[in-house]
């Protein structure tokens, strides 16, 4: 995926050197240096990825509310509304220009009344405390400034018993990013617990070549209390 976004930054940088400040800044926000080019390049990438993501976690959340961090150009949003009749899908990310597609493809699919979009940071979710059912983020997390602020808001949203499922990209990858440790690895030390990391392992590889590993993290119950 990555080389394929490489070779689509490289030419885009040949046709815009005088736009070089936005450029960079989309590169560092989403990995490609425009919404329409990054959207153009993965969609067709990531079509049979999103569509098992989406089946997960639509399982968590039969008839609920999902919260999608870093939604991107609405892809995996629209796929869980589509799969269920009955969920409800926010998406947050950081680029206006994200957010706009999205809601366009949205509206494409007829499902515009159950998606809705809006540009946010995940370190301060503009949410209410446990309004989610499920949370999922593709390829989002080694681009948060502050991913244990992130995980803990994350969980601040999810309901006692939601499922936040995290997929992001592999430690060799990572490196090239700006590296550090997996979802599940913060998790433990956060609001969620060692208790709270329900499952960690590989999602995505190429043949032998790990690319991409999964996290599943879950808000606890709150403890029944006893009135005898």
């Amino acid at each position: 995926m990555h080389a394929a976004v490489l070779g689509a930054i490289l030419a885009y940088s040949w046709t815009r050197r005088r736009d070089l400040g936005r450029f960079l800044e989309n590169v560092r926000r989403y990995s490609a240096p425009d919404a329409a080019i990054y959207d153009a390049v993965t969609a067709p990438l990531l079509d049979g990825f999103f569509g098992q993501v989406a089946g997960k976690v639509a399982g968590f959340a039969p008839g609920g509310r999902v919260l999608e961090v870093g939604s991107g150009p609405g892809r995996l949003a629209v796929r869980i509304a589509q799969l269920d009749p009955d969920v409800r899908v926010a998406g947050v990310d950081l680029a206006p220009e994200m957010v706009e597609r999205a809601d366009a493809l949205a509206a494409r699919c007829g499902v515009a009344d159950r998606v809705a979009f809006r540009v946010g940071d995940v370190a301060s979710l503009p949410f209410a405390e446990a309004s989610f059912d499920a949370a999922v983020s593709t390829f989002s997390l080694h681009h948060w400034d502050d991913r244990s602020r992130g995980l803990a808001e994350v969980h601040r949203v999810l309901r006692p018993g939601g499922v936040a499922v995290i997929y992001d990209l592999a430690g060799w990858i990572r490196r090239f990013e700006r590296g550090g440790p997996t979802a599940g690895e913060l998790a433990v030390e956060g609001p969620y617990g060692r208790d709270g990391v329900r499952w960690q392992g590989l999602a995505l590889t190429l043949g032998p070549i790990p690319l991409a590993y999964r996290a599943e993290l879950r808000r606890e119950r709150a403890a029944a209390t006893d009135n005898n």
